[in-house]
């Protein structure tokens, strides 16, 4: 099956089903959204709109462009992308594209495609955290020489998203702290809501400049693939944030 996903933390947003696939593209077709094509390693790229979806035969029709040499190019390709990036992500990939002719002209053809991404911008909507009612993180860390003995490195969250967090590191790093590295048992102590108990992953370390040439770094973390109860709590604590950051902003 071709790749559809950036990253690992987009898999658990893969869509597998059929009748919620054909959902997603017949709304799309409803409203009329372009999407990107892309092949041949993206050099060749352009823009469609999905006229009908016919669930008989489980296939899409496109619109087709008007220049030939590109639609051969098109028909010739074997991995097709077909995305869309604004407001929800949508993404799959085809593997064979055909010409038709419908009652209104020429349209390309593939298959009602296998697997799908949708992803909501929501997942990376990051919110700030108060300083007034920190957010404590707890990774433990095990010891190389014993799988018994274990330290604690201790955080404080500087935002958080439906998808992960972020901490600042004052100083120096610790060893472990490498991007890929995975952590069990991690705790985030949100206020009101409960403490998680869930596996963390390092995305991203950014160097942030500072007026004093301290080292200061800005750490991305991924919950990987969190419990529905570890969801929850996730779930109540940005809704929480986000009511708290409208009724701020709504009396100013």
């Amino acid at each position: 099956m071709e790749q559809v996903t950036d990253s690992s933390f987009e898999e658990q947003y893969i869509v597998h089903n059929a009748k919620e696939i054909t959902q997603i593209l017949t709304d799309l077709s409803k409203r009329n959204e372009m999407l990107k094509v892309s092949f041949n390693d993206n050099r060749d790229v352009c823009l469609t709109t999905i006229i009908a979806v016919d669930i008989k035969s489980h296939a899409v029709h496109l619109d087709i462009g008007l220049d030939d040499a590109f639609n051969s190019r098109l028909l010739a390709s074997h991995h097709v992308v077909f995305s869309k990036d604004d407001g929800i992500k949508i993404k799959w990939v085809s593997a064979h594209v055909s010409l038709v002719t419908l009652k209104d002209g020429k349209a390309i053809k593939i298959a009602l495609p296998q697997k799908l991404l949708r992803l909501q911008r929501r997942e990376f909507f990051l919110l700030t955290t108060p300083i007034v009612n920190p957010v404590p993180c707890q990774i433990p860390i095990a010891e190389a020489v014993s799988s018994d003995v274990e330290r604690v490195l201790e955080f404080t969250l500087i935002d958080v998203s439906l998808g992960g967090i972020g901490i600042i590191v004052f100083g120096s790093l610790d060893e472990t702290l490498v991007v890929g590295a995975n952590f069990d048992q991690c705790k985030i102590s949100f206020p009101d809501v409960g403490v998680t108990n869930l596996t963390l992953e390092v995305r991203h370390i950014t160097v942030i400049p500072t007026q004093d040439n301290a080292i200061k770094h800005h750490i991305g973390l991924q919950y990987i693939n969190p419990s529905r109860g570890n969801e929850g709590l996730i779930n109540r604590y940005t809704h929480n944030l986000e009511r708290l950051a409208m009724a701020l902003s709504s009396k100013l």
